[in-house]
């Protein structure tokens, strides 16, 4: 009998089959829905991937705060950060800040993505869930998302910014209004 492992047991699926879920969720229900739908599915399964990564860590067990992945220095996390995904085939995440409480996370090639770059909009909606839950844990609070690039519609990279829900909420309302990435976050109190 083996011991019992704290570690979810993981599955390994081609890249494509996010697409082809996203696809039929979008036939089945329209697009809204379907970017609601994965950015759901996307943050449930945002505990296993912060299990994961607290186990890499040796750090906080299943069910902590992640205190203990927060003690960590802002470069050993992003290490650990970007090979949780990268070890696992999502592709290479690269971590920059761009504003106090801002950051970014890119990838040239995030696996949820399209490279097909047809879509109108960012299309990663798994991976903002996924991101905004176990960013949340890391940072003992919420943590909003908003993949502001995608290769899905044709971007070079999927960036995927991230920081406070109020921050983030002002950098959408002034993406709508027309402004790009750069200006929305230089705009910023």
């Amino acid at each position: 009998m083996s011991p019992m492992s704290s570690r979810p047991t993981e599955l390994a699926l081609p890249a494509a089959a996010l697409a082809s879920l996203r696809g039929a969720l979008t036939a089945e229900f329209g697009e809204d829905a379907a970017a609601r739908v994965l950015r759901n599915a996307g943050h449930d399964a945002g505990d296993a991937f912060f299990q994961i990564l607290s186990s890499d860590a040796g750090a906080a067990p299943a069910g902590s705060t992640g205190s203990a992945i927060g003690q960590l220095s802002p470069d050993a996390f992003w290490r650990r950060f970007s090979q949780l995904f990268y070890s696992r085939g999502w592709g290479s995440l690269a971590h920059f800040d761009v504003h106090p409480g801002i950051a970014v996370l890119a990838a040239a090639d995030w696996a949820e993505a399209d490279a097909s770059g047809v879509e109108a909009r960012p299309g990663c909606y798994f991976t903002t869930g996924i991101l905004a839950n176990v960013l949340g844990k890391v940072a003992g609070g919420d943590v909003a998302v908003m993949e502001v690039e995608c290769r899905s519609r044709g971007d070079a990279q999927c960036r995927f910014m991230f920081g406070s829900p109020d921050a983030l909420r002002g950098v959408y309302d002034l993406l709508v209004n027309g402004a790009s990435t750069e200006n929305a976050v230089a705009q910023l109190a």
